[in-house]
């Protein structure tokens, strides 16, 4: 008898959409935007609340429920450079959304405080599924 496992693939140093984002690029980053401070929006499996507080043009701190556990966060907005960084208050975790213009996809990453990526465990699919929601945002908006 046979058996078969599914196995789950792990984001591990990054993942990029398997596709591209033909909308424009400040449509984009607007949903990128969007997705900081209405989180729930984009993956109402896992957050249950996101309070956010702008601290500056490119700084915004932020309190998101995931599941069940509250994250603190100061995020910072590069939109020159289509990157908004996630930086965890309370552990040495920065998780990176990249939109990369020239190849029009998205990229997510972990890394640490120095800036070296570090492997993620979070599932492709699930950040799949935020980056299709994201793109979905981007086009229909």
């Amino acid at each position: 008898m046979s058996s078969h496992v599914s196995e789950k693939k792990t984001v591990g140093l990054g993942y990029s959409s398997p596709y591209t984002i033909t909308a424009p690029f400040d449509r984009v980053w607007a949903a990128m935007l969007d997705k900081v401070y209405h989180a729930e929006k984009y993956c109402p499996r896992w957050v249950k609340g996101v309070k956010a507080e702008d601290r500056s043009p490119t700084h915004i701190y932020r309190e998101i429920d995931i599941h069940g556990e509250l994250r603190h966060e100061d995020v910072f907005l590069d939109k020159d450079n289509g990157e908004m960084r996630f930086v965890d208050v309370e552990n040495d975790e920065v998780r990176v959304n990249k939109f990369h213009k020239d190849e029009k996809v998205l990229e997510f990453w972990l890394e640490n405080k120095k800036g070296q990526r570090i492997p993620w465990d979070n599932l492709q699919d699930e950040i799949l599924l935020l980056m299709n929601s994201t793109r979905d945002f981007a086009i229909n908006s």
